[in-house]
């Protein structure tokens, strides 16, 4: 990941296939996270550079309310179809990438909000 210190506004996709539309259709403001309805557990953190650029999402394990956190993939879904992108977010929410090679703990305290919390901030556009 590399916006160590961003802040992000976690919203609820209610299916996988919504996800997989949003994150490759659609251009998100930096401070934005997801999570599919049933799997809190995975989180999809956008960790683009700007707007304008590649669509970068962190995948990781540890929802908003966890205590610790594993990043374990991190995907350009503005480079795959939303066909392939569903592929992505089934196998993440199967676990199939939970023990991946590029696996790392980050540490997220504080950095991770709820809709009703997030204030405006700098990222919101």
């Amino acid at each position: 990941m590399m916006h160590r210190s961003r802040r992000w506004v976690i919203n609820q996709v209610a299916a996988m296939e919504e996800l997989a539309t949003m994150l490759s259709k659609q251009t998100w403001t930096l401070c934005s996270g997801f999570f599919v309805a049933g799997h809190p557990a995975y989180v999809f953190l956008n960790d683009a550079t700007s707007e304008n650029s590649a669509a970068e999402f962190a995948v990781v394990h540890g929802g908003i309310d966890a205590v610790q956190w594993s990043q374990f993939e991190s995907i350009s879904f503005s480079w795959v179809e939303a066909e392939k992108a569903l592929e992505y977010i089934q196998r993440t929410l199967a676990g199939e990438f939970n023990n991946s090679e590029f696996a790392s703990d980050i540490d997220l305290k504080g950095q991770l909000d709820r809709p009703e919390v997030h204030r405006r901030c700098h990222l919101c556009a």
